[in-house]
């Protein structure tokens, strides 16, 4: 929940970084999000439980990577750029096998040679929202990469040390909080921006439910592996994406969301990709049923 602070925060520096005492305040607040993430997975799943969510979102990052990869090939080829033509002529299955550090390198690259470019980029769609998508991708999967392991202690010490840690964390929020408030009328984007990133945390103790199934558009069989990626349409495009496959039966669920209206995009290797709107009420069930068809 406190990534699309950082995030936010990170993308500002420039601005924030010379307000009074930020710095400090915002480097605190960066040392506790991976205790916070490594406790709460602790409690929330095995070992087994844990190795899985790595890999989902290693697949996930590399899965958006190999399409960033073909997009900017695709523009150094038109701009005969041979320096990205060379750094880019990467296959999705060679993405698919890389070490988690070089997949992170790449992918983290692919950020970087992309950021100065977007305006030219639009039309290959790459676009904020993308670049969005792509930093949270990262910063999700260098999350789940193991570290070194805390102490080890019974559930109820860890239990103690979360809330400790959470605390902690948005005290440190809370002084961030003050400091903005500086910029309150001399830079109203960002502190519009900065409260909405809050928002997004107080959304986040919300249960919400969207159950859905894809199914294949000529003959309505279902469809698994297809990635499905939920971006809240606030006009900001702050809020990070929420990204889920769908399950051999071509069914998926999402248990927590932020209430709003989403733009949900839908694709698979060999189909189209399909995007549509979609509303997510607060304590309501939205069911999500969608086709999508073939290449050709």
């Amino acid at each position: 929940m406190y990534l699309a602070v950082k995030v936010f925060l990170n993308a500002k520096l420039s601005v924030l970084g010379t307000l009074p005492n930020f710095m400090v305040f915002f480097t605190a607040l960066l040392g506790f999000i991976p205790a916070i993430q490594h406790l709460m997975e602790k409690q929330l799943f095995d070992k087994k439980g844990v190795t899985n969510s790595k890999q989902a979102l290693k697949q996930v990052l590399a899965t958006i990577t190999g399409d960033y990869a073909r997009k900017l090939y695709a523009y150094a080829i038109f701009s005969n750029d041979q320096v990205l033509i060379a750094e880019t002529r990467i296959t999705q299955s060679k993405v698919d096998i890389f070490s988690d550090a070089t997949l992170l390198e790449t992918a983290e690259g692919m950020y970087s040679r992309t950021t100065p470019l977007l305006t030219e980029l639009t039309g290959y769609g790459i676009t904020t929202g993308t670049q969005l998508e792509l930093q949270n991708a990262i910063d999700n999967f260098a999350s789940s990469i193991p570290s070194p392991r805390l102490s080890k202690t019974d559930s109820k010490e860890d239990t103690r040390h979360l809330k400790d840690q959470l605390k902690a964390a948005d005290q440190t929020l809370a002084k961030i909080d003050a400091v903005i408030e500086i910029i309150r009328y001399t830079e109203p984007d960002i502190y519009k921006g900065y409260k909405l990133a809050r928002k997004v945390m107080k959304y986040g103790t919300h249960t919400l439910a969207i159950k859905g199934k894809v199914t294949d558009a000529d003959t309505k069989e279902p469809i698994n592996g297809v990635t499905i990626t939920f971006l809240h349409h606030d006009g900001t495009n702050l809020q990070p994406p929420v990204i889920k496959k769908s399950a051999a039966k071509g069914g998926f669920t999402v248990k927590t969301m932020a209430e709003g209206i989403y733009k949900v995009k839908l694709s698979k290797v060999g189909y189209n990709d399909q995007v549509i709107t979609i509303v997510v009420n607060e304590d309501e069930q939205c069911k999500m049923n969608a086709e999508i068809s073939k290449i050709g």
